[in-house]
């Protein structure tokens, strides 16, 4: 590597905050589902931003949506109507069902757990004591509010004095660990139905509707966190569409905008009009560019069945990598959906992430002994054959 970009590495390390694990490159361009670092050197990307990068890096769909949008207006705050927004307001309202036709525009996914949060505070703002139910290993955000739905004390422990008592976990996937947990005081119930943080852990198909009908039966409010499985990820393009239920909110990032900040809660016109004037707001939300760029990214998914892609690709990965498990001594289980897809180790995966980055395959962990795979909905049949071979490799 160059000085230049040994530099750059250093650069990181010395002022940034140390939150953050480095690399030992520098990125400088990426195409479709590859990357390339500053030697030259091509990788097929299985991070994707974190589920971020669904349409793959540089579409030129996109990058000419946001040029148009740079030339016109860059920002103007949410009071003032702008095209981008209204055709995103209405696409957000036409891949969501009925009666869900009703946006708040933000930044991140945290911020769209947030609003959630406070949504179902503003329903039920009569109660003094309201209760909410979320779930073992879900992770809704390392903001106050949706660190206090998030279960991993790796997370919560140091700001524990901070967050709401008023959380309760029920276990992933068991509907009578719910029912036990609910109360008089029971307000609502926030789910992930495909864990991404916590493992690539799905819930057995019968629970969702279980769920929906406990909500129906209780008078709660039932939130989908579709931040990691939104936007086609999981062969359909919210995951709650795999078990034919409609949430009461649902919310959505990542993906959302193809690799600008954006996030969104959608639920019902009932719901938001709960709120009071100025009892919630957005400087940047919603703005003009990372509008248009959304709007290229739901056009991009429809045009190019990016969703259909997901499930073919996704179905041949968890066919070949199960076969693996059985041959494997190294892997436990694996997991998944579409191209969201966790193996599970019996040992720590930080050495099989470094052996498959010198194959110039980048994958990420999801917790100390499961790899996860989350490559752009773009990835094609050769690429899917040479990160296969590397996970063949790594797991000998």
């Amino acid at each position: 590597m160059s000085d230049y970009y040994s530099k750059l590495i250093e650069l990181e390390k010395a002022h940034h905050t140390k939150l953050f694990s480095k690399r030992d490159f520098v990125i400088t361009k990426g195409s479709g589902a590859l990357l390339y670092d500053g030697k030259g050197n091509e990788y097929i990307d299985c991070v994707a931003g974190h589920a971020v990068l669904n349409i793959g890096h540089s579409h030129p769909k996109f990058i000419a949506a946001i040029k148009k949008q740079l030339e016109n207006v860059v920002m103007v705050p949410p009071g003032f109507p702008v095209e981008e927004r209204a055709k995103l307001l209405e696409n957000l309202a036409e891949i969501t069902p009925k009666p869900l036709t009703q946006s708040f525009l933000c930044n991140s996914g945290t911020e769209s757990i947030e609003t959630a949060l406070k949504v179902i505070l503003a329903v039920n703002r009569e109660k003094s004591n309201p209760e909410i139910i979320a779930f073992k290993r879900d992770f809704h955000g390392r903001t106050l509010g949706s660190l206090a739905m998030t279960h991993n004390m790796k997370y919560r422990k140091p700001f524990l004095s901070w967050l709401s008592p008023n959380v309760k976990f029920a276990s992933h996937g068991n509907i009578q660990s719910v029912r036990e947990l609910v109360n008089e005081n029971t307000v609502a119930i926030f789910c992930e139905l495909i864990q991404g943080e916590g493992g690539i852990h799905l819930v057995p198909d019968d629970f969702p509707k279980a769920l929906r009908e406990l909500c129906d039966e209780k008078d709660l409010i039932l939130v989908i966190d579709e931040v990691q499985t939104g936007f086609g990820r999981t062969g359909k393009m919210f995951s709650f569409e795999h078990y034919n239920i409609i949430p009461d909110i649902i919310c959505v990032a990542k993906a959302i905008a193809g690799g600008l900040p954006m996030g969104a809660t959608i639920a019902s016109e009932d719901l938001y009009n709960k709120f009071q004037e100025g009892e919630h707001g957005t400087t940047f939300g919603g703005n003009p560019i990372v509008c248009a760029a959304a709007n290229a990214v739901i056009d991009i998914i429809k045009e190019e069945r990016l969703i259909d892609n997901s499930a073919l690709q996704g179905e041949k990965i968890l066919k070949d990598l199960n076969t693996l498990a059985e041959e494997s001594n190294l892997i436990r289980t694996v997991r998944g959906k579409g191209l969201m897809i966790g193996v599970e180790y019996k040992k720590k995966v930080k050495e099989l992430i470094k052996k498959a980055e010198e194959m110039y395959v980048l994958v990420l962990n999801a917790g100390l002994t499961v790899i996860r795979l989350l490559p752009p909905l773009v990835i094609n049949d050769s690429q899917v054959a040479k990160v296969l071979d590397v996970m063949h490799k790594i797991s000998e």
